[in-house]
């Protein structure tokens, strides 16, 4: 019925899963990943997906966190 929860047998528990572990970024990976799309070997999408699941944010964040330290 409309307005009414469901009954306890039939709902149930809400489940949060953490983050997941990823292994330490690869540059010759991601370099592997962009020369495929320079050849036309792989569409940008995949690419983009590739390079996000490979680690690239991590990779800049950490090339910016070094260039912008101070001397």
């Amino acid at each position: 019925m409309i307005g009414h929860p469901l009954p306890e047998h039939l709902s149930a528990p809400i489940l949060r899963l953490g983050r997941v572990e990823r292994p330490p970024t690869d540059p010759t990976k991601l370099l592997a990943y962009w020369m495929e799309w320079e050849r036309g070997e792989t569409p940008p999408g995949k690419v983009m997906s590739n390079l996000k699941t490979g680690g690239l944010r991590e990779l800049l964040e950490d090339l910016v966190a070094v260039a912008t330290q101070p001397s």
